[in-house]
């Protein structure tokens, strides 16, 4: 009776624990995913510590494989939305990303990043948000559960600009010439003077 019994109190710990597994991970059974872009997410860290998030934004940089998971960059600043290139404004911007943690086969659909030649596709990523992560020495990141495709990115031309060359070498003649000049007048002044 006393084994049946001290059974019965280990199964009972051990489906306790399990159920509470998610809480410790920083998931709450039945939470729902919020919306925050990432400058919100910076500047409040401890509030969305652990709590399962979603952000939106262009993946940038590279993809950096290790084993089965892969880290990413996403970008959710003015930016990300509308280039300059595409007539986005420049001024009181800066970028703002967050590392995201995904398993591989989650980033094999990405095509593009975004860099000075590139538009970088465009993705909602769903996942928990760890201020500190103890899986990866402190970084903050976002370990995601599901990345979704919303927009492909494309490459961005950038046509070389042959009438601001003429300018330039227009200007560096004439720059050339004063310079040329100005030599001239002074050895006409050494042989006065000699």
């Amino acid at each position: 009776m006393r084994a049946a019994a001290f059974r019965a109190v280990i199964l009972l710990a051990l489906t306790a624990l399990l159920s509470a597994a998610p809480l410790f991970a920083g998931k709450v059974l039945g939470e729902e995913a919020q919306r925050v872009n990432i400058s919100d997410l910076v500047n409040r860290m401890e509030e969305f510590d652990g709590r399962l998030i979603i952000v939106e934004g262009e993946v940038v940089g590279d993809i950096m494989r290790r084993g089965d998971h892969a880290w990413i960059t996403v970008n959710d600043d003015a930016f990300s939305e509308k280039s300059i290139e595409e007539g986005g404004d420049f001024a009181g911007y800066s970028n703002i990303g967050m590392g995201i943690w995904a398993e591989t086969w989650q980033v094999e659909q990405l095509k593009h990043l975004g860099s000075y030649r590139a538009k970088g596709d465009r993705v909602r990523v769903e996942g928990t948000f760890y201020r500190v992560c103890q899986e990866h020495g402190g970084d903050t990141d976002i370990h995601a559960r599901r990345i979704e495709l919303l927009e492909e990115g494309h490459e961005i031309g950038h046509p070389f600009n042959y009438a601001r060359l003429a300018v330039f070498l227009a200007l560096l003649a004439l720059c050339a010439w004063l310079w040329w000049m100005r030599a001239r007048r002074i050895r006409a002044a050494v042989k006065e003077w000699e």
